[in-house]
């Protein structure tokens, strides 16, 4: 309903205050219903190619700047050789953030799977299905953990940019101001403010993806258990209406996967690069980490790279957590389903548990990487467990050569068992 728009509007506008969020002029969709002609109604034109031309400005800003940054690792005002390490980080996340708003971007221009996502989720709780089913079209879980999840971006933006704020004008820590700063001069009052205002945009471009991701995967859910209520509240042994409900529960499931194939289009790409690159921003970290342990550490120092450190685990899990959780509700009917009582279905009856049941047990359903790899807890854990493999048969490997070799003989295999590692 109209209710479904109000909701989202604080995170369209925090979204469209990174520019991350703007109208297309040309709408894809086609609008389920009129529920309320203001709400369906159309921001005006000049508004709608300001919020674009401002979206595409923050592209191009984050794309100069890392063009910008490139040069700093061997020129600079003020050059400092040794902190190669921060500047790969500092780098890499840049290239994140400028690659997200460009995602972003492409999908509000081109696709409005967002705007369809709102379609279809006004469809999803309002429709004659719901109403038979007797699901609770006024949800207020999403909503709910919506606005905790915008509480929590916001605060992460705020603190990061009031701590690189901070730090620009302290002197606290001079490599991290210098590579900040660089190529330009770390001691000019405009560029610190410059820099600090950048940071401002970055964290927002950084964080409120993370937060719509959430907030979309979580109504889906959300949506997704209500079914999972409905069956296990139907008396699938001996209820008269139990095929009928079925065949209810079949049309809204399809309704849930087709949001589930609309936020996978919109979001795939973004959470691709954010797989790829805060991995590698985390393994820069912990090898600066090191590096600061192994000499003279400065405790500012670590404490920020701690938080970024910290920041690139908890972005992917989350974004897997809740992707996971998603492809779980999807798939979970499919044990309810083995308790019901055919006596007296009908042909048809039949069909319908049968394609529901082939739904449920076909191609994986959820969100995926770039359309290739489907995210499910399976999947998680897969990198933990490969990883885990290999140190063992690499041990085990390792110990046979200990057994069967002379000094010689197995200096030369473990610096070959090295090299292929």
């Amino acid at each position: 309903m109209a209710s479904m728009r109000t909701h989202m509007r604080p995170l369209h506008t925090s979204l469209a205050l990174f520019g991350l969020s703007h109208g297309s002029n040309s709408s894809l969709v086609e609008p389920a219903k009129a529920f309320d002609a203001k709400e369906n109604s159309k921001p005006p034109h000049l508004l709608s190619k300001v919020k674009k031309v401002y979206c595409l400005f923050v592209c191009c800003v984050l794309s100069l700047n890392v063009l910008r940054y490139i040069p700093s690792f061997w020129v600079g005002i003020d050059f400092v050789p040794h902190p190669t390490a921060l500047r790969i980080v500092v780098l890499v996340w840049f290239i994140e953030n400028a690659v997200s708003s460009i995602v972003l971007f492409v999908f509000f221009e081109n696709k409005n799977h967002f705007e369809r996502y709102v379609q279809q989720y006004i469809t999803v709780i309002s429709d004659d299905i719901s109403k038979y089913l007797k699901t609770n079209p006024a949800c207020q879980k999403a909503k709910r953990s919506m606005i905790r999840a915008l509480v929590v971006g916001w605060i992460i933006v705020i603190f990061n940019a009031v701590t690189v704020g901070f730090l620009l004008f302290s002197n606290l820590t001079p490599d991290v101001t210098v590579t900040l700063c660089n190529p330009l001069s770390h001691k000019s009052i405009p560029v610190k403010i410059f820099i600090s205002v950048l940071f401002l945009l970055l964290s927002g471009v950084w964080v409120f993806p993370v937060v719509l991701h959430y907030s979309l995967t979580t109504a889906i859910e959300i949506r997704f258990q209500e079914l999972h209520e409905v069956i296990e509240n139907t008396a699938l042994e001996d209820c008269p209406n139990r095929f009928e409900t079925l065949k209810c529960v079949r049309y809204k499931h399809l309704q849930l996967c087709k949001m589930v194939e609309t936020v996978d289009q919109s979001l795939s790409y973004y959470v691709a690069n954010v797989y790829l690159l805060s991995i590698g921003t985390a393994c820069f970290l912990i090898y600066d980490l090191i590096s600061k342990v192994s000499g003279d550490p400065n405790i500012t120092e670590m404490i920020v790279s701690l938080f970024w450190l910290a920041s690139s685990f908890i972005i992917p899990f989350i974004i897997s957590i809740k992707s996971a959780k998603v492809h779980e509700k999807a798939h979970g009917l499919s044990s309810l389903i083995m308790d019901v009582n055919l006596d007296g279905a009908t042909m048809q009856d039949l069909a319908h548990i049968n394609l529901l049941v082939a739904k449920l047990h076909g191609p994986s359903i959820g969100l995926s990487v770039l359309g290739i790899i489907t995210i499910t807890k399976e999947m998680i854990l897969t990198h933990h467990h490969f990883t885990t493999k290999i140190k063992r048969n690499h041990s085990t490997h390792i110990n046979d050569v200990i057994k069967n070799s002379n000094s010689m003989k197995l200096a030369n295999k473990i610096i070959i068992i090295i090299l292929f590692s």
